[in-house]
């Protein structure tokens, strides 16, 4: 899921959006419905400002100015099984190197020793449906799912941090596709879409968790954002 705040100049400013995976509960429609294959400026423009075909943005489009883009996986605080615990460091390292592949200008390096990466992804032990508490650049009292993301930018639309969570409660079976999805979002690919046809085909199917690939138009609209 991904909670989402916009900030000028550091003062939080405007309204707040709300998309999520299919794991975690979402802001109201769960999802920008479509129907049917949508061309891929469609695609983007629902996936980006959360436009529904033909209609209006939701909200602005926002990005990376620097493609760049640094990420850290923080320590463990103790609880999840060491197993699960590698698993995401696991997931983590393929969620980067499917978006590096997909021929963006992305450039994602994991460095865990930094202590203020771009994108830091925090394991931690809140059950599905539960709330937050204590959590560094994250509110108390956010209802998470078993993935949930804060992603904030300035006024002129550059994102500056990224901060991904993943429940100790997250299954194996959808570990690799929640934190692809969470990592891909901290893109800019804001909103979910809410079609059958892309059940198994987009990252960003807001019913579905059975992909683990950025391909077809995942890595088109990633393209669109990010130019070579």
């Amino acid at each position: 899921m991904i909670r989402l705040l916009a900030l000028l100049g550091w003062m939080m400013a405007g309204a707040v959006w709300i998309a999520g995976s299919a794991a975690g509960p979402t802001w109201a429609g769960d999802g920008v419905p479509a129907r049917g294959l949508l061309s891929d400026k469609d695609f983007f423009r629902l996936a980006t400002c959360g436009a529904r075909v033909g209609g209006p943005c939701q909200g602005p489009t926002v990005r990376w100015r620097n493609p760049k883009i640094s990420v850290a996986l923080t320590s463990d605080p103790g609880g999840m099984p060491p197993k699960k615990a590698k698993a995401v460091s696991d997931a983590l390292d393929a969620a980067i190197a499917e978006i590096n592949a997909a021929g963006s200008a992305v450039r994602l390096t994991r460095n865990d020793a930094l202590r203020r990466a771009n994108i830091i992804v925090r394991r931690v032990p809140i059950r599905e449906g539960g709330r937050t508490k204590g959590i560094p650049d994250v509110n108390d009292g956010e209802k998470i799912g078993v993935g949930y993301n804060y992603v904030w930018w300035v006024g002129n639309r550059d994102l500056t941090q990224a901060t991904v969570l993943i429940s100790y409660q997250i299954t194996y079976a959808d570990l690799k596709s929640v934190v692809l999805e969470e990592v891909f979002q901290s893109l800019g690919f804001r909103f979910d879409i809410e079609n059958r046809r892309y059940e198994g085909r987009s990252i960003l199917s807001q019913d579905s968790n059975a992909t683990t690939k950025i391909r077809g138009q995942d890595a088109a609209i990633l393209r669109m954002l990010y130019p070579k």
